[in-house]
């Protein structure tokens, strides 16, 4: 069977109890594309947006990896678990219900802390095999911690249980398990996180997103109408309209002569386009622009 040929973003929103993998799967034999790929593992219990990559769109996942993420968390105190989540086995416990100034003060201190150590039940490697893997298999290993930025860390809502509802923005590689765990540490009361949904990836919002199961009844044709473009997936890079001569010698892999239209410091990327349609990612070698990724669209 011939694949379907996708180039851009499909947002989808994940309901709980299926992999970010799983939602790959059901999606590449419903579609059938050249392509595809996530930007991003969702916890299996976590819900909310994960941008599929098609076609060559998947050249854009590694700028879209380095974006900032936004969660909406509930934190359940009382209670240590070992996976930092309601999926994992009690280790501590705390009859201390954490006052909701208390867990201000907490929130405040966590969102200046840059380094912060990922749940044992996470994809980073320790000496080259995932740390879940490592935990599944009752191995005894240390992760290190690891430096991030905080862009949001604030309640929304509490109650005298001690349940709290937290939004959390972050760089990549920021954890929000290990929040709950270290906000629960911090107070003494322990914490882990009960529901985990996934906000905002970079310029994508899961208000734009479409339900899996929705997805899965969607046409071929609906399906590619939701398509977001390819460059919506590249923040920050400037664009640059390229004439017919200049695309030939991109599509060859060679470099152009910077244009004096477009300011850029040395190194500096940018996107290449011509008449609507993204031709490669390019970056500045002197007096040149040239060819980082090309993009057959």
């Amino acid at each position: 069977m011939n694949k379907n040929i996708f180039n851009g973003w499909l947002l989808v929103n994940k309901p709980a109890g299926i992999t970010s993998a799983d939602v790959v799967r059901v999606l590449k034999r419903k579609m059938n594309p050249t392509k595809i790929g996530h930007a991003g593992t969702l916890d299996p219990d976590a819900t909310g947006l994960i941008p599929l990559a098609l076609g060559e769109a998947t050249k854009a996942i590694p700028y879209l990896l380095k974006s900032k993420k936004k969660y909406e968390a509930t934190f359940l105190y009382g209670v240590k678990t070992d996976t930092d989540d309601a999926s994992g086995n009690a280790l501590k416990a705390s009859f201390y219900v954490p006052r909701k100034n208390e867990i201000l003060d907490a929130l405040n201190y966590y969102s200046k802390v840059i380094f912060q150590i990922p749940p044992k039940v996470s994809a980073v490697k320790v000496e080259g095999k995932r740390a879940y893997k490592r935990f599944k298999a009752n191995e005894n290993f240390q992760l290190s911690a690891r430096s991030i930025k905080v862009y949001e860390l604030s309640l929304q809502s509490y109650d005298e249980s001690g349940k709290a509802i937290v939004h959390f923005e972050c760089s990549k590689g920021g954890y929000v398990r290990s929040i709950a765990r270290d906000i629960g540490d911090f107070i003494g009361c322990f914490g882990y996180v009960s529901n985990l949904s996934r906000l905002e990836y970079g310029p994508f919002k899961v208000t734009e997103a479409c339900h899996l199961s929705k997805l899965l009844d969607f046409s071929i044709e609906s399906l590619e109408s939701n398509l977001k473009a390819i460059e919506i997936g590249i923040p920050n890079l400037k664009i640059f309209e390229c004439p017919m001569d200049d695309l030939k010698q991109l599509e060859n892999g060679h470099p152009i002569e910077c244009p004096t239209t477009v300011s850029l410091i040395e190194g500096e990327e940018l996107i290449a386009k011509y008449k609507g349609r993204v031709a490669a990612i390019l970056f500045k070698d002197g007096s040149f622009l040239k060819v980082r990724r090309k993009l057959n669209t």
